[in-house]
């Protein structure tokens, strides 16, 4: 009888913990619209790197010169470091001009102080490499169609 009664409750908790992580999973599409990407210039002026996704911040003019700051999520770290990207690489760029291709969050979904909250998709740091932080929603869409390409 004990054993029954374990190997149920094991199996109750498994399923909790499938359903838990299936449900904190959340589609590009719900939190971020993927027809409202833009290029972004800015001065970079931090970076979280956790779990599980970093988010880099950055502040941006925007047409009447106002500065606008921007956080944008991008892909865990350790993918990032994977493709040759390293905490290292925000660090050595913070208070310098970067790029980012961002997409906004859809309405309603910004952060509770105001900040711009959008996905990155490619960024390009002070060393000029372009880097891919993030998915890449819009498929038609290749580093070298850039605005900030040959920049």
């Amino acid at each position: 009888m004990k054993v029954q009664f374990a190997a149920l409750g094991t199996a109750v908790l498994l399923l909790l913990g499938a359903t838990t992580s299936t449900l904190a999973h959340h589609s590009f599409t719900v939190e971020f619209d993927p027809d409202k990407c833009m290029d972004l210039t800015g001065t970079l002026t931090g970076i979280e790197w956790e779990n599980p996704h970093a988010w880099l911040r950055m502040d941006v003019k925007d047409a009447s010169g106002k500065v606008q700051p921007w956080r944008l999520e991008m892909i865990t770290p350790n993918a990032m470091r994977r493709n040759g990207t390293t905490r290292e690489h925000f660090e050595n760029t913070i208070g310098k001009v970067m790029h980012a291709r961002g997409c906004a969050a859809r309405a309603g979904a910004f952060a509770i102080d105001g900040t711009n909250r959008g996905a990155a998709e490619y960024i390009k740091l002070a060393d000029g490499a372009i880097r891919i932080v993030g998915q890449v929603v819009e498929r038609n869409l290749t580093p070298e169609k850039l605005s900030f390409w040959g920049n």
